[in-house]
């Protein structure tokens, strides 16, 4: 997966859908919307930052996306 790439990804019962912006390659740790978001990360298991339709962002791991719309 790259910059670009439309993903999506289970949210409750219902799944969630957005582009990537950044990929990370080391642990991270974000503030998003107040709140403390951290990922594990590595060129192999690599965490993505992620820009929703409604302009949210959010912070997934490479195991938690899967490519293309839901």
């Amino acid at each position: 997966m790259k910059k670009g790439d439309t993903v999506y990804w289970k949210w409750g019962a219902h799944e969630a859908e957005g582009k990537i912006m950044k990929k990370h390659t080391e642990t991270t740790t974000k503030k998003i919307k107040g709140t403390t978001v951290k990922r594990k990360a590595s060129a192999e298991e690599p965490a993505f930052e992620v820009k929703q339709k409604n302009g949210s962002k959010v912070l997934k791991s490479a195991s938690e996306l899967k490519k293309g719309k839901k």
